[in-house]
């Protein structure tokens, strides 16, 4: 909470100063720097490229990587998370669900996923509440299931 507030008194205030906080106030000085260096319009299709480089994938074209943009994890818990939903919220849930059951899911957004089992009709399960579905809340029940209709016929009792 003090990191957010943080963030938004900067932002009320000077923006420009969350540059090593905020990836798009890095991204603005790199290329308003360039513009402004060079003393070509925004239109430029040299900034245009800037745009797509500051976000490339490759450590050694990234621009971002280059800005110092302070980092709020480490590598291992970024890649971690590839893998592992977070234990504390309803990603957890559907995180799961998708490691176990994919291919019974055909939808799955921020606050439902939808199930097809086969022969019953898709069922659709609402994840309305964000601290509903953490490891606390459904870990057990994860755990005991063997199959997605094992899951549905258990949520549906």
């Amino acid at each position: 909470m003090a990191r957010w507030e943080q963030v938004l008194s900067g932002l009320e205030s000077d923006p420009m100063s969350l540059s090593s906080q905020l990836d798009w106030v890095a991204k603005y000085r790199v290329v308003d720097g360039y513009r402004e260096r060079h003393g070509v319009p925004w239109n430029d299709a040299r900034l245009a490229a800037m745009d797509l480089q500051y976000h490339d994938l490759r450590p050694d074209k990234c621009l971002a990587a280059r800005v110092g943009l302070e980092k709020l994890c480490s590598e291992e818990e970024v890649l971690r998370a590839v893998t592992e939903p977070p234990d504390d919220t309803r990603a957890y849930f559907r995180g799961k669900c998708l490691q176990r059951w994919a291919d019974d899911i055909v939808a799955a957004n921020w606050d439902s996923m939808v199930f097809d089992i086969g022969d019953d009709p898709l069922r659709r399960v609402p994840m309305m509440e964000p601290t509903r579905g953490t490891r606390a809340h459904v870990g057990t029940l994860l755990e005991e299931c063997e199959t997605s209709a094992e899951l549905l016929r258990r949520l549906g009792s």
